[in-house]
């Protein structure tokens, strides 16, 4: 049975939707990248309608046929894994996943498409107003609802290394998993970042508290940047390679 959203949560989830408890072929994966939660856009046009036929991501309340999250059977649930477990054979939303799918296969040599990394979201749900604007009473409350999931879905063995996406993600996943972070300046004196490394069971784990798809970039510089972040990742990997030589 699939929990929704308690009274207290509920007008900020999304209406009509249903949780993304990952994204991609999460049983065999060994590469995850760690998100905040999913877009509106994976529901939703940009005019605000509810995306449906081949160019529907994820299940909604209302192509279950059902009121609320209480009315799905255990067989609309497995529709919803499935929709989650294909989603990137489907119609991934790509203005999100082009620069998460660039940096996994740069760091890890791994792939959203072949199976080899899939994505996670520390909540589960997508909220409106957007995550942004919510208050940090309701982010935590979503945030504590999801924790479990998260915390098991990164214990998985299969896992050879864990991404983190941005400052939130670094933070929330650093209270279970002990991190180190240093900072670095892009183009030596220019904007400074973050970057965290650590291990959990055998997996590695690297993040920056740069989120790739809100960075505010002019168009010449946003490939220059995606190199760094790329590097200074992969930098960390090796450390974290050789410390167990």
């Amino acid at each position: 049975m699939i929990i929704g959203p308690d009274a207290s949560e509920q007008s900020v989830v999304l209406a009509g939707s249903t949780p993304v408890a990952f994204r991609g072929d999460q049983p065999t994966a060994r590469v995850v990248s760690v998100g905040i939660n999913p877009s509106i856009r994976e529901f939703l046009s940009r005019s605000g309608v509810e995306l449906n036929g081949d160019r529907r991501r994820f299940e909604t309340l209302n192509s279950l046929g059902v009121e609320s999250m209480e009315d799905v059977t255990e067989t609309m649930g497995e529709r919803i894994r499935q929709r989650c477990m294909n989603y990137f054979r489907d119609t991934p939303y790509m203005d999100w996943f082009t620069p998460m799918e660039h940096l996994v296969h740069n760091i890890a040599d791994a792939s959203f498409f072949d199976g080899s990394a899939y994505h996670l979201d520390l909540v589960h749900w997508a909220t409106n107003p957007l995550w942004s604007r919510l208050g940090k009473s309701e982010q935590q409350r979503l945030l504590i609802r999801d924790r479990p999931s998260v915390r098991e879905q990164l214990s998985n063995p299969s896992l050879e290394v864990i991404y983190l996406n941005g400052k939130t993600v670094c933070e929330e996943v650093s209270q279970f998993i002990p991190l180190t972070s240093r900072a670095a300046h892009f183009r030596h004196q220019g904007s400074r970042r973050r970057f965290h490394r650590g291990w959990h069971g055998d997996a590695m784990v690297v993040g920056c508290s740069s989120n790739l798809q809100e960075e505010r970039l002019k168009t010449e510089d946003r490939a220059d940047f995606m190199r760094w972040i790329t590097d200074e990742c992969r930098n960390d990997l090796n450390t974290l390679k050789e410390a167990t030589r």
